[in-house]
Formats: C-alpha cells, sequence, structure tokens
C-alpha cells in the first residue's frame, strides 16, 4: 500500500469513528429515555388529567408516559401496493438503472464502466389516528410525526423490465409496511390536550416512539449498539490515525 492507500484508509476509519460516535450517543439518550419513563394505563392517565385541570389555571396538560397495549381504530387506511388495511403504511418504489459511462484508467486510456444504480420513484406515507387499549380503557394516539419501529412487511417484490442499451431501466423494487389493526403495540411521548382532546402525538422536539417491537426489544436492541459502538468507535479512532502516520512514512 503506497501512501495515498494509507491516508485514504486512514479517513475512512476516522470517518466511520465520528459517525459511531454521534450515532453512539444517540442509542444511549433513546435507552435512557426508555428506561427513565414510566408505564401508565388508560384509567392512570385519565385520573392524573381529571386531578391536573382540577389544580391548573390555565395552560396545557402535557404528561410524559409510555403507553402499552393493543391498536384500536375508528378508521382504517388501504395500503396502495399490497391493498391491506391498517393505521399507518409505507409505501416506496424504487427504480434500479444501468448506468455505462467512459473513464479514464491509469494510463489515461478511456473504457466503459458499468454499475447499478437506484432512484426513488415514489415514497409515500399516511397514518391514521389510533387508540392504544388496554384493561382500564383507551388512550388516543396521533401518529403523525412519530418515529416507527418494527412495522411489519407486507409487500417486497422486485418486478424486472426488459431494457436495452448502455443506460437502460432493470427493473422496479416495490415495498410496502404496514401498522395492522389489533396488533399489540408500545408507545413512548407525551399525552397533551394541546391540539383540542386528549391524547398522545408529536410535541416539538420530545421523542415520540410507536413501536411493534416492545419495551424489552427494543431496550435490548439498543444495548447492543450501545456495546458494540463503544468498542469500535475508539479502535477505529485509533487505527485511523496509525494508517495517516504510516501514509506521512511511506509517501
Amino acid at each position: 500500500m503506497d501512501g495515498i492507500g494509507f491516508f485514504i484508509g486512514g479517513g475512512v476509519c476516522l470517518l466511520i469513528a465520528v459517525i459511531g460516535f454521534f450515532v453512539l450517543g444517540a442509542a444511549k439518550r433513546k435507552r435512557e429515555d426508555i428506561l427513565g419513563t414510566e408505564t401508565y394505563s388508560a384509567g392512570e392517565i385519565k385520573d392524573v388529567y381529571k386531578t391536573s385541570k382540577e389544580e391548573m389555571l390555565d395552560g396545557a396538560f402535557n404528561f410524559p408516559c409510555e403507553l402499552k397495549g393493543t391498536i384500536g381504530a375508528d378508521r382504517l387506511l388501504t395500503a396502495p401496493l399490497s391493498r391491506k388495511r391498517g393505521v399507518w403504511y409505507r409505501s416506496l418504489v424504487e427504480r434500479q438503472r444501468q448506468v455505462t459511462e467512459l473513464v479514464k484508467d491509469s494510463q489515461g486510456r478511456r473504457r466503459k464502466k458499468v454499475s447499478r444504480v437506484w432512484e426513488t420513484v415514489s415514497d409515500e406515507t399516511d397514518a391514521a389516528d389510533f387508540f392504544i387499549v388496554d384493561e382500564s380503557g383507551r388512550t388516543k394516539v396521533a401518529v403523525r410525526g412519530a418515529e416507527i419501529i418494527g412495522a411489519l412487511v407486507v409487500h417486497d417484490r422486485f418486478e424486472p423490465e426488459k431494457g436495452f442499451g448502455d443506460n437502460r431501466v432493470l427493473g422496479y423494487r416495490k415495498r410496502e409496511w404496514l401498522i395492522p389493526d389489533g396488533a399489540n403495540v408500545y408507545a413512548l411521548g407525551v399525552v397533551t390536550d394541546a391540539g383540542g382532546e386528549l391524547a398522545m402525538r408529536k410535541t416539538g422536539e420530545d421523542r415520540f416512539i410507536v413501536s411493534l417491537k416492545s419495551e424489552q426489544e427494543l431496550v435490548k436492541e439498543l444495548t447492543g449498539r450501545v456495546k458494540a459502538w463503544r468498542v469500535l468507535t475508539p479502535v477505529l479512532g485509533v487505527v485511523g490515525v496509525l494508517l495517516i502516520v504510516a501514509g506521512f512514512i511511506f509517501k
């Protein structure tokens, strides 16, 4: 490996280390938010709300909490590709193209380089308000703006195209994710009456998660991510610095 190779390798390692530093911090904060937020039932939230409104003269009710239960909906959406019904979906269509371009090699000779690229044709998301139902009642969730985790894959298909020429369409990949009615759900956010009725909804920069994975599954995944990046980040940083130093030595 020549000096340039060492510089490139070192730069890549340092870049990944920097990215890992931010990924590590984000995973730790999310895990702390999940572990540090109490779970409330629908009945308990109504009691807290009633007490708070009796004691408050004015101002909106804002109550950070976790909700657990099953999804109940008054209105369902129909996903356009799968035609399945639920309270949230994402429908993504991507096009794969073959691209041929002329490039110069190390001797200055021009040659053809063929690559495949993906392009987004459409990316549609829609959501309907729903309720999280538990033994004590139900709490409304205005899901728009939430971070969606664990949505079900209900459609994943690649449809090839018979294109011609150096630059041609190879096919389309169509995918769809859905949150169905009746699914077990975990939500973390702020229950508020700021929107005119009591509901968990997006409020400013507060974390808002709607997940088909359980709280335990989320914590386990985040713990694994924290452990991995806690090791990889300093290792990649040291390797990157050593490679750059080697680049100066062997240039």
